[in-house]
């Protein structure tokens, strides 16, 4: 990135007005329905410079106050901002990977995230968007055939965090300069709560992103992610809000989400804003299993596709989550076949980041799907200390997205 870009939206982000002061949630809380037994978060990335100034860090948390808790992959529900001395393991573990972490940064890696990425990742509302699949360790409940037919709630943990249903951010709170929210009609008569943020900046392409987020939580807590893409590389984006999730009508399964993909590229495809854009999915962990399955039936009217810590099925990801679960994993009626889908998309290209740490799908799925796909151009990113909800904090990740975009995409010719 040139310096001319990042000072100029470094200077922008002075521009913005401060967010008020969240509020403080007294306690963490340890959920006890969840097995994983990794420490806490690690802190958000931390700019690499070496002389202290004054920080231009986007402003990317609400300007109201936050939902009391949020949940994280490691079994905690706790505030974004809840003080670590609360918690001697917890903050022992931190402070040792914030040492580790400042050893990474300090060297002079070509790819090293620029400290224009560090200070927009270093707020805390990034601790917004680290909901993970975690919440499908639920899955063990499969041991139990009685369960067969509650699944879908487990697969799609869209109850927690436990406001996730009845509050929903929106990119307002979050500063964003240009949106909508879209209300979003199904074929089948469901209502999906969506946002629409416009590209903005000297960085402004015809670029369209459609960002599928993981199982948990609601596309609210996306919108950080959203603002870099919109605010910062210039990308539109549209924010599908899942059947189920959030304030959408319905419940989720596997077919009524590729219906809510389907129907959400049909509004990009017919808007007279994003039309004649070049349109890429990016999707997280189940998100990429759903753009897998859009992108094999639309690749002819995308320009790429960008796929984080995404699995190879949800039949082969539950022995993972719980070991002994093996043994009945045929029980398991939502299949999400990312590995037998990948190889029909052929005709755009791929980016694929794999968080080298993901302690939920074991990053040996992410190498199967790059393997078996067929796709012309296919980019293969590693993020070395990425778990799965923390790779978005990881240096390069935005610099890796943004260089796809601008070397791949933006080249692509899609098939008249």
């Amino acid at each position: 990135m040139s310096p001319t870009i990042t000072a100029t939206a470094t200077a922008a982000a002075t521009s913005l007005p401060p967010p008020d002061k969240p509020r403080r949630h007294p306690h963490s809380v340890i959920l006890t329905a969840f097995s994983s037994s990794r420490s806490a978060p690690a802190s958000p990335i931390t700019s690499p410079t070496s002389t202290p100034r004054t920080s231009t860090t986007i402003p990317l948390h609400p300007s109201s106050a936050p939902p009391t808790a949020t949940i994280t992959s490691h079994g905690y529900i706790h505030s974004p901002l809840h003080s670590d001395k609360h918690h001697p393991r917890i903050s022992s573990k931190l402070h040792s990977k914030r040492l580790s972490t400042s050893s990474r940064y300090s060297t002079s890696s070509a790819r090293a995230m620029s400290n224009f990425w560090a200070e927009i990742v270093n707020t805390t509302a990034f601790s917004y968007v680290k909901l993970s699949i975690a919440a499908s360790t639920g899955l063990a409940a499969l041991l139990s055939t009685a369960l067969y037919f509650k699944q879908n709630d487990l697969i799609y943990p869209r109850h927690f965090p436990p406001e996730a249903r009845t509050e929903m951010f929106n990119p307002g709170k979050f500063h964003v300069q240009s949106w909508e929210t879209v209300n979003l009609e199904t074929p089948d008569e469901e209502t999906l709560r969506c946002y629409f943020l416009r590209g903005a900046g000297i960085q402004r392409k015809g670029v369209t992103i459609l960002l599928l987020h993981g199982n948990a939580g609601n596309v609210g807590y996306r919108i950080p992610i959203a603002k870099v893409f919109a605010e910062q590389m210039g990308c539109n984006v549209f924010m599908l809000g899942y059947r189920g999730y959030g304030l959408s009508t319905g419940k989720p399964d596997e077919k009524g989400l590729k219906i809510d993909a389907e129907t959400a590229l049909d509004w990009i495809f017919r808007n007279d804003e994003t039309k004649d854009t070049r349109v890429v999915i990016y999707g997280q962990s189940l998100g990429g299993a759903i753009g897998i399955q859009t992108a094999a039936k639309y690749q002819d009217q995308l320009s790429g596709m960008i796929l984080e810590n995404t699995f190879t099925s949800m039949r082969a990801v539950i022995p993972n989550v719980f070991p002994p679960a093996k043994y009945i994993t045929r029980l398991c009626h939502q299949v999400w076949p990312s590995e037998e889908t990948i190889p029909k998309i052929e005709r755009i290209p791929i980016l694929f980041l794999s968080g080298l740490m993901d302690e939920l799908v074991p990053p040996s799925h992410m190498k199967r799907l790059h393997h078996v796909s067929k796709a012309t151009v296919k980019v293969w990113k590693e993020l070395v200390n990425g778990t799965h909800n923390d790779s978005v904090l990881e240096a390069g990740y935005f610099e890796y997205i943004n260089d796809f975009i601008n070397d791949e995409v933006m080249r692509h010719k899609k098939a008249q």
